[in-house]
């Protein structure tokens, strides 16, 4: 669980804090059902409060697809709001239907066995979201509304409670609110918002993945010029693609090669809220409009993220006659060496079948992933490659 989701369920708790009082202003992604994303700045008064223990407590949670332990997995956790307790299959079935956007789309298709899901069903009162239709207020857990700052595809939520009652699942990762509505809208923020009933709405809660868990930067623009220094986002740069080849920077492996969104890699002005003096690495990616695909450079950090995450071994034991591990993949591959030497591929090695020489030997098998879609040779050694190492004889 993050450590900003803790710190604000923390603060939820304590009483006599002025967490319910204070108002504060953040930056939220605005959708538009063309797919363009806009930045807008609102101020919340007041700010969030949170809800009684008692009514988080009653919440039921169910597991919709658990992969594995969640220490070694990337925790997707749904709220619902405006879903009154009849409606808990209908919120389920909506729940299904954004996981499965969400896996349609690589790298999240190829790597779903890094992933836990969990719906955690909350009853409202009423069923429905605020101003939904416009002026149409509802009494709903969550408080979840449209027009949020007088933008009417703006879906906000608030976000004290929806991660208090995340908190119920096993463990969190990602919190995904959903809103008992057909109709367009969302919101990108510390929690992602969608239209639950809407069949575009899950592109939102791909892109804010993107955020969240590939460290991404929005690709889209704002301001008129970027003049501050080199981002520490992998795909947003100051760079040009001249700059990159020469000092093998950002991107500079990926340019010139066909990408998923369309076109090639290179180096675009635009991007970053800014319409110059800043670069991305293709012409429209998810990350500038919904309903695009993650560029190559977009794709590496996910991947590269997914098992910083997971890591890439689940489990690894040794008897006398039998060394295994069992990945958290089967995209990966496992390599057997024993003092330095080749000893095998597989996820078994049987000892006895190596005919060992009397005295101490090391044992190691190494996990890799080997995807051409990364190309980053630390990212390869690091993120992608994982080790377990034996002794035996003696």
């Amino acid at each position: 669980m993050r450590i900003a989701t803790i710190l604000c369920l923390l603060l939820a708790f304590l009483p006599g804090t002025a967490a319910a009082q204070i108002a504060r202003t953040e930056w939220r992604e605005v959708f538009s059902p063309d797919g363009t994303i806009q930045r807008v700045k609102l101020t919340r008064t007041p700010a969030d409060a949170p809800a009684p223990r008692s009514v988080i407590a009653a919440a039921d949670v169910v597991p919709i697809e658990v992969n594995g332990p969640s220490e070694s997995r990337f925790d997707l956790v749904f709220v619902g709001d405006g879903y009154t307790s009849g409606q808990f299959t209908t919120y389920g079935q909506h729940v299904r239907s954004k996981f499965a956007e969400i896996m349609a789309i690589e790298p999240f298709r190829s790597h779903r066995t890094q992933f836990n899901v969990w719906q955690v069903n909350v009853a409202s009162p009423q069923s429905g979201v605020d101003n939904d239709p416009y002026g149409v207020n509802r009494n709903t857990a969550m408080d979840m509304g449209f027009y949020c700052g007088g933008i009417q595809r703006l879906l906000c939520v608030n976000e004290t409670k929806a991660q208090q009652y995340a908190a119920q699942a096993p463990d969190v990762d990602q919190v995904l609110a959903l809103g008992n509505s057909t109709t367009y809208g969302g919101a990108g923020g510390r929690v992602a918002t969608a239209s639950g009933g809407n069949a575009q709405s899950g592109q939102v809660a791909i892109h804010e993945l993107g955020h969240s868990i590939g460290g991404l930067a929005d690709e889209y623009e704002g301001g008129n010029r970027y003049t501050g220094g080199e981002p520490r986002e992998p795909n947003v740069s100051i760079y040009s693609r001249e700059t990159m080849r020469q000092y093998r920077l950002k991107w500079h492996a990926w340019l010139g090669q066909a990408t998923p969104d369309g076109g090639v890699i290179d180096t675009y002005e635009g991007g970053y809220y800014y319409r110059y003096g800043v670069y991305r690495p293709s012409q429209n990616s998810i990350m500038r409009t919904l309903g695009r695909q993650f560029n190559l450079p977009g794709r590496e950090a996910m991947i590269a993220a997914f098992y910083r995450e997971t890591g890439l071994i689940d489990a690894a034991s040794g008897a006398s006659t039998t060394l295994w591990v069992r990945p958290v993949s089967s995209r990966v591959t496992t390599t057997w060496t024993v003092d330095g030497h080749y000893a095998g591929q597989g996820n078994a090695l049987h000892v006895p079948s190596l005919r060992l020489a009397k005295g101490t030997h090391t044992v190691t098998a190494t996990v890799t992933d080997n995807t051409p879609w990364v190309r980053d040779p630390a990212l390869k050694r690091g993120s992608l490659t994982d080790t377990r190492t034996w002794s035996i004889g003696g």
